[in-house]
């Protein structure tokens, strides 16, 4: 079925061209769209059509969904283009049914994710096609769109050189760009030599040695003061605050299947200089979504074994950790590299244990059935990770795993879930046991819902939306939610401290703090993590410490990005410049460092990423280090003058960075 653009029309902004089969609209820098009321009398599943984004940079579209009488939309895809680039969409309406919240690429398009509530298609008023708010009006183009319930056969990638030898952007030109390979060479030989702290009062952990809160153990431990002030412990007992990147590792990513073309050069898949830089075939990012197939290379590293020969590895590790000592920087986050085998260690590290305790049969996205066998015995096969690891007193700990993705649903009640979902699972079971010792009869729950079952098997029928459709239901549905959350914490928490007593439980890594019943269980972990992709973490860790969560707070993820260099999306916060970058390191850190309970924050992430995306298409400008490594000095040298505070920080003697950075609306997906 084909879209006829002549009837649709624009929602802030406005029309400069239109046919049938294409049009061209320029749409505010609010966040407009493009009203498409053909999808609303179709039943075809997919939304295909080509669009040209005609801007420098790329932009964050918006696939937005309303219900009646509502003014914010009720679901949304948001994805990634890239800029002059005509790119081929498939958006799937399936996924409005919010089982995921990632989504497998298609050829020519960036990241997708899906953000809101369950919405039954039909109850939809209006379909909108548009972008996300930006920092000025943009111009789309949009062609040969229709409707299917088959996915297009062919996605055609156009035939341009976007990315030149070193795996930069070749569209733009900006300072410190790399143009030979003997500047390539010059640049990273200035980063050659021992790599030491910068600071006097900071010992071999970086933690401050001037400041001893208690007797060492040998490993990272907690600490409260007196005044009710969380720190963190190095192995000799001095007060240690952990600052430092994630993804600390020879180059991100670069996803090359169908944009080989795009490259100036690569190497030849097997050849034996660099063919080890090559990931090629499929993955699954999470159990319940569909496998996907993947080319990747690793240009940071192609770029070093072409410098240094096969000592490219070492002169890796080299390098690197003489940027982090210099500037300040005493913890090694998450996804990391750098520490595998332990070897050659030399900053305190964080770990992030993989293969998350699942089930057969899931609840909702990634939540298990935790209240079935299976789960305990595979949390304990799950801890049995830590036993290489026991004894490493550079380990500060262990995440148990990264951003739950059943909780990036706004306000969500794992127990409305299990209602939802047809299957018998143990954790139904489990509340109609609890409602039926609270209740003992049917009568008496229904009168304390206002519902009308006939008796307690009703409820092993798929119920939509229980607290909504039954709002008295909703204190019984809250509570036994936060019991589950518990047992989802409790039992991989236990099993892994059976195998390791040494070393301090991270927590989950919750991508934000708004849902109460996700501090459930903060007293199985020693630290409680969040990611805080704001440019003030007060209200996040305000929130967590509001909510009686009586531990260290570590800030898991943070940054932001400029388009002021050499990549077309700024990440999920984004700033005028590297100055501006800076400044949002210190005004964050500081006020991190200064809360009665921060005791880190880890930056997202330690390498950019790359122009044309990483494995699921982000493509942002958020290293430390770009993708010939060479640091970013403005930011850098900000992230110098907070490590040299950060102890006074931290125990009040010094107020924190009060500048506020000059934002703009993030392109980020």
């Amino acid at each position: 079925m084909k879209i006829d653009f002549t009837k649709t029309h624009v929602r802030d902004g406005e029309i400069r061209y239109c046919t049938n089969d294409k049009i061209e609209i320029k749409l505010y820098a609010k966040g407009g769209g493009l009203v498409i009321p053909q999808i609303n009398t179709s039943n075809h599943r997919y939304v295909i059509g080509d669009v040209i984004v005609k801007e420098e940079h790329s932009v964050a579209m918006m696939f937005r969904c309303f219900l009646p009488n509502q003014t914010h939309e009720n679901i949304f895809f948001r994805f990634g283009l890239l800029p002059e680039f005509k790119t081929r969409i498939c958006l799937d309406l399936n996924l409005l049914d919010c089982s995921t919240i990632f989504t497998n690429r298609t050829p020519g398009t960036l990241k997708l994710v899906v953000h809101g509530q369950r919405t039954n298609r039909n109850e939809v008023e209006r379909f909108e096609l548009g972008i996300e708010k930006t920092f000025h009006d943009v111009t789309l183009s949009f062609e040969n769109f229709y409707l299917s319930d088959e996915m297009p056969e062919e996605f055609p990638i156009p035939d341009i050189k976007l990315v030149d030898e070193f795996g930069q952007w070749k569209r733009k030109d900006w300072p410190s760009k790399i143009y030979s390979f003997s500047q390539l060479k010059d640049a990273l030989q200035k980063h050659e030599g021992d790599a030491n702290y910068p600071f006097a009062n900071w010992n071999k952990w970086g933690g401050d040695k001037t400041r001893k809160l208690t007797e060492g153990t040998g490993f990272f431990r907690t600490y409260k003061d007196s005044a009710g002030r969380w720190h963190l412990v190095d192995p000799d007992g001095c007060d240690y605050f952990s600052v430092g990147p994630c993804g600390v590792n020879p180059g991100d990513e670069c996803r090359i299947d169908h944009f080989e073309k795009l490259c100036d050069y690569l190497p030849d898949v097997d050849d034996p200089e660099f063919k080890d830089f090559y990931r090629i075939g499929e993955r699954q990012r999470a159990k319940y979504m569909p496998k996907d197939y993947a080319k990747t290379v690793f240009f940071t590293g192609i770029n070093l074994k072409r410098v240094y020969g096969n000592n490219w590895y070492e002169k890796w590790e080299e390098l690197t950790y003489n940027i982090l000592k210099k500037y300040g920087l005493n913890t090694i986050g998450n996804f990391s590299g750098i520490i595998r085998n332990n070897r050659n260690i030399q900053i305190p590290y964080v770990r992030q244990l993989y293969g998350f305790p699942t089930t057969e049969t899931l609840i909702f996205r990634d939540f298990p059935d935790v209240l079935a066998p299976e789960y305990q015995l595979n949390s304990e096969k799950f801890a049995s990770q830590l036993t290489p690891y026991v004894d490493d007193p550079y380990m500060i700990g262990y995440f148990l795993r990264n951003e739950p993705e059943f909780a990036f649903v706004e306000n969500i009640a794992i127990v409305d879930e299990v209602l939802h979902n047809p299957a018998q699972t143990y954790c139904r079971s489990g509340f109609i046991k609890y409602l039926k010792d609270k209740y003992q009869t049917i009568e008496r729950l229904n009168a304390a819902w206002d519902s009308d079952f006939h008796d307690f098997a009703d409820l092993n029928k798929p119920i939509e939306k229980c607290s909504a459709r039954y709002p008295k239901s909703t204190p019984d549905i809250r509570h036994y939610s936060a019991l589950l959350i518990k047992e989802y914490i409790r039992i991989p928490s236990e099993c892994c401290r059976k195998v390791d007593k040494n070393h301090l439980n991270l927590g989950l890594r919750w991508a934000t703090a708004n849902n109460h019943d996700m501090m459930s269980g903060w007293e199985y972990f020693d630290v409680f993590s969040i990611n805080c992709y704001s440019f003030d973490p007060t209200n996040d860790l305000n929130f967590v410490a509001n909510a009686k969560v009586d531990l260290p707070i570590m800030i898991g993820e943070f940054h932001c990005g400029a388009l002021d260099r050499g990549l077309p999306a700024t990440g999920l916060k984004g700033v005028e410049n590297q100055e501006e970058r800076g400044k949002m390191w210190r005004y964050f850190v500081e006020r991190v460092a200064s809360h009665p309970q921060g005791v880190g924050a880890h930056w997202f992430q330690f390498n950019d990423q790359f122009c044309l995306g990483r494995y699921d298409g982000e493509n942002y400008q958020i290293g430390l280090v770009d993708i010939c490594m060479q640091p970013y000095k403005e930011l850098m040298e900000a992230v110098y003058e907070t490590s040299k505070v950060i102890y006074a920080v931290k125990n009040g003697e010094r107020a924190p960075y009060a500048t506020f950075p000059k934002a703009i609306p993030m392109i980020g997906y």
